[in-house]
């Protein structure tokens, strides 16, 4: 008896004393911020939090700051990536409120190389002063439904003149819950096994690529994406009522350009922006003829980056420039003339 019981110490002692080698590896080899499961979950418990408000599921933590990918990341006092904005705007100010999730957020890339800021650039290029703000809303791993929710909730208070619906084909994913564990909360080395048992799995044991998991997220009854077009109505209603103007942008899919896997999904998409008589861009035909590659954040995540931001901002800036001329004109308008007006000036 006592002979099993040194050995089932001996047992324990070893996988605890193994455990703890293999989470020290992976840290030593993957703090670098180079393996995109650790650096996307780092993220995710560094600068999250659950949040109260029913619909939105998570939100980013308010003034926090880190680096993830290598790239330095900050959250402002609004819980939102980028510079403190007012919420007055102030006098002549065309603001402009994007939603999304981490390709609008800008995932891999410094601040200056999201489309947000690069948009903002666009718009305000070669003017004498800056007249139009891009506040960037993106948080990773949101869905459509969240982003509404969001919206309809907090981001209403920054006053926008257009809300822009950055749409990616996996928005029409479930709202995730989260789930409590140790191992999760804390361990590199679970994190890191959990990705590399989720490749074998899609590679030898008949779990769908990444091309099925897309097109699954759309079948016939599909809860997210019902909850999306749900939300989207919402959305939409909210706009109109309030004057604010809607533009619902599309982004595609980058491993796959030349003969792009995913029409019937962007088809979907459109169609859900005319049912609404909405303004529709698809990004595809802005970075059609460019190597996939060339657009990824890193070789192995392709996540849009600076490049991409920047032809993706100029499609978007001249979508804007048709669709709500009277906000977007190269000068602002001149303001209306009242009989008041004339009168003081002796008209």
């Amino acid at each position: 008896m006592r002979n099993f019981i040194a050995g089932l110490f001996v047992l324990l002692f070893t996988l605890i004393l193994s455990a703890a080698g293999l989470e020290l590896l992976v840290r030593l080899a993957y703090g670098d911020g180079s393996n995109f499961d650790i650096e996307m979950w780092r993220y995710a418990r560094e600068l999250k939090r659950v949040s109260v408000i029913p619909g939105v599921g998570h939100e980013h933590r308010a003034n926090t700051s880190g680096v993830y990918m290598g790239v330095p990341v900050t959250i402002n006092s609004a819980g939102l990536r980028g510079r403190e904005y007012a919420p007055d705007k102030s006098p002549g100010t065309v603001r402009i409120l994007m939603l999304g999730d981490s390709v609008t957020f800008g995932w891999g890339t410094p601040e200056e190389g999201t489309t947000s800021t690069a948009l903002e650039r666009n718009l305000n290029a070669g003017a004498a002063s800056a007249r139009f703000e891009v506040i960037n809303t993106g948080v990773g791993n949101t869905n459509t439904a969240m982003q509404v929710a969001y919206f309809l909730h907090k981001g209403v208070a920054f006053q926008a003149d257009v809300v822009v619906l950055n749409y990616f084909i996996n928005d029409a994913e479930e709202t995730p819950t989260k789930q409590d564990s140790w191992l999760t909360d804390w361990s590199y080395a679970a994190v890191f096994i959990a990705g590399r048992l989720d490749i074998l799995e899609r590679s030898y044991f008949g779990k769908a690529d990444w091309r099925e998991y897309y097109r699954d997220l759309y079948r016939p009854g599909a809860p997210g994406w019902q909850e999306a077009e749900r939300r989207f109505a919402e959305l939409a209603a909210f706009c109109r009522e309030r004057g604010v103007r809607l533009l619902v942008v599309n982004y595609p899919e980058l491993h796959e350009l030349a003969d792009y896997p995913f029409p019937e999904v962007t088809a979907r998409v459109a169609a859900l922006a005319e049912s609404e008589k909405l303004p529709f861009l698809d990004l595809l035909p802005s970075i059609r003829s460019q190597v996939p590659d060339s657009l990824w954040v890193t070789p192995t995540d392709s996540h849009p980056n600076a490049k991409a931001a920047e032809l993706f901002s100029a499609a978007i800036a001249d979508k804007l420039r048709t669709s709500y001329p009277d906000l977007f004109a190269s000068e602002p308008p001149e303001p209306q003339q009242t009989s008041g007006d004339a009168a003081a000036r002796g008209g």
